[in-house]
């Protein structure tokens, strides 16, 4: 797998980015000691949506929408991804700074203006 790619729970309706960094260490500071956490993101993702229907999505394009400022690590983009057969909009936002990125399959009118064009 590679980082264009997405998994995604037909059941919960729950995203997951596949990335390099889905096995990357925590890194947690005790006093004056660092503590690295082993953390696999893919697995856990997999393991939390065991026996539910998990599909592949890939991105359609690299073109991300955003709105807002491309400085605001709150604003929101959409990318278009598709498993093959069909195509979806994920929404690309997160709640608080502190958070990751959450990745939500939105109807495509959500990315559509007044004038029929996609944003």
């Amino acid at each position: 797998m590679i980082h264009n790619q997405f998994l995604y729970c037909r059941i919960c309706h729950e995203v997951h980015r596949v990335t390099p960094f889905d096995r990357a260490p925590i890194y947690l500071l005790e006093g004056m000691t660092v503590r690295e956490i082993f953390t696999d993101d893919r697995r856990q993702f997999l393991d939390r949506h065991r026996g539910h229907e998990i599909e592949q999505l890939k991105r359609v394009a690299d073109d991300r929408f955003p709105i807002g400022r491309p400085s605001d690590p709150m604003r929101v983009g959409y990318v278009e991804v598709t498993n093959g057969h069909a195509v979806f909009i994920l929404q690309v936002s997160r709640r608080n700074i502190a958070d990751p990125v959450t990745y939500k399959v939105v109807p495509r009118q959500t990315c559509i203006d007044q004038r029929g064009e996609f944003f």
